[in-house]
């Protein structure tokens, strides 16, 4: 039975049948009906499925904050995955950002944005981030950055000490690992652009990507585009440092830093400068 077929019953386009497939869209309770009908559910699975979608009718956090659709859409999906698996080139990994370094990405990155909507987006982050502490089947979360996206924050100076500092106590928990691939690896897999793959429990939803850009972000679930993109994110495994050498060079760009605010005697710039 073809989409077309489906759509045809249902009284809707193909691409609606597409995101009804992909879970993009919630199916009306009719359409619902129909569905199983058509594919033959049998009925104790009908009402499983229509006691899920009344379930899922219902707010999850994140619609108190009002996000842009394009990444609600992620959040949403985010907050049922077991696994996360992040490369970023030129920043910090969201999951791992101090709510200070978090409010300077976003609004650099969307300079339009109001203050009520910054600090929207910086409180869903923060939210986003419990999923690692959380006492209860934490996520697991594997994070890879480029050294550049390092260098970068060491040179925001008012922000990068606490940065920093966070991605090395952060680091220390046994769901997180965090790894640098370094700039003398050269030309990588990761230099078009930062991307995630989540993976749920099983026999409950497919690996999913999802890849963002400065106007909004879209979800990769084409599985073949999945495999694209953890085939990329083996690669970027393989010229990684190792989590000790990584959180050694987070901790060498830490010292450098410190280095810097100080003159040839060790007195503090401000202090010489004053």
């Amino acid at each position: 039975m073809t989409r077309a077929d489906v759509a045809a019953e249902l009284g809707c386009t193909a691409d609606r049948v597409r995101h009804l497939e992909s879970g993009r869209n919630l199916p009306s309770r009719p359409d619902l009906i129909v569905m199983c009908s058509l594919y033959g559910v049998a009925e104790q699975d009908r009402d499983a499925l229509l006691e899920t979608r009344a379930g899922a009718r219902k707010a999850g956090w994140w619609q108190t904050y009002r996000l842009p659709k394009w990444l609600a859409g992620y959040v949403t999906l985010e907050a049922d995955a077991t696994r996360a698996r992040n490369w970023e080139g030129e920043l910090i990994p969201g999951l791992l950002q101090t709510e200070a370094y978090a409010r300077r990405v976003i609004s650099v990155g969307d300079p339009t944005a109001s203050e009520t909507e910054l600090e929207k987006r910086v409180g869903a982050r923060r939210r986003r981030q419990d999923r690692l502490t959380a006492t209860e089947d934490p996520l697991k979360f594997v994070a890879l950055m480029s050294e550049a996206a390092i260098l970068r924050c060491a040179a925001e100076r008012d922000l990068a000490e606490e940065q920093l500092g966070h991605l090395l106590d952060i680091g220390k928990r046994p769901n997180v690992s965090i790894r640098v691939v370094p700039i003398d690896a050269g030309i990588h897999q990761g230099t078009a652009g930062g991307f995630v793959l989540l993976d749920f429990p099983p026999d409950t939803w497919p690996e999913t990507g999802y890849q963002e850009y400065n106007v909004g972000g879209h979800l990769v679930d084409d599985q073949s585009g999945v495999r694209s993109l953890a085939t990329l994110f083996g690669g970027l495994q393989e010229r990684a440092l190792s989590e000790k050498d990584s959180a050694d060079l987070i901790r060498s760009a830490g010292g450098e830093l410190k280095a810097s605010d100080h003159g040839s005697d060790g007195r503090p710039l401000a202090q010489i400068e004053s």
